[in-house]
């Protein structure tokens, strides 16, 4: 799959994923939003993930079915896909704040306030160098990208 992302001058950026079938689906997105789906890419491709977010896109569920309520309490999320979305988050955080202590207690500790029957994974040192190390590059690629021109990334789902 295929993820197209475009820096607009406005506030909204264009987020186009390119599915292995060859079709599309689009979002408009702020910068939190370009952020956070830059960090699912980098924990799901760096981890292997075939289900969560970015293989639910290429299985055909639409960009903007997350924010439809009705759609989102529909979804079949997997376990990956609960994983992603946490680990995403903290991956997140971490590059704002600073690295974890601990990531794998940080991550017990906030996958279990999701109260899900499912327990988290625990993470290599070199799993989290990895997502970390690739998060922080494609972080940096887009806060280089000029406006109107697009970053391309790709993962395989």
């Amino acid at each position: 799959m295929e993820l197209r992302i475009t820096r607009r001058e406005e506030k909204l950026h264009t987020i186009v994923f390119k599915r292995s079938n060859n079709t599309e689906t689009w979002q408009a997105s702020d910068e939190f939003f370009v952020r956070h789906d830059l960090s699912h890419l980098a924990v799901e491709k760096m981890l292997g993930y075939k289900t969560a977010f970015m293989g639910m896109i290429n299985q055909g569920m639409g960009a903007n079915d997350f924010e439809d309520r009705e759609k989102r309490k529909k979804l079949q999320i997997t376990a990956e896909g609960w994983y992603a979305e946490n680990t995403a988050n903290l991956f997140l955080i971490e590059v704002a704040q600073g690295e974890w202590e601990d990531f794998n207690t940080v991550s017990q500790s906030a996958f279990g306030k999701m109260e899900l029957p499912i327990t988290p994974p625990v993470l290599t040192n070199e799993e989290i160098i990895n997502i970390g190390t690739y998060l922080r590059q494609i972080l940096q690629q887009w806060n280089l990208l000029p406006v109107n021109e697009t970053m391309i990334l790709n993962i395989d789902v």
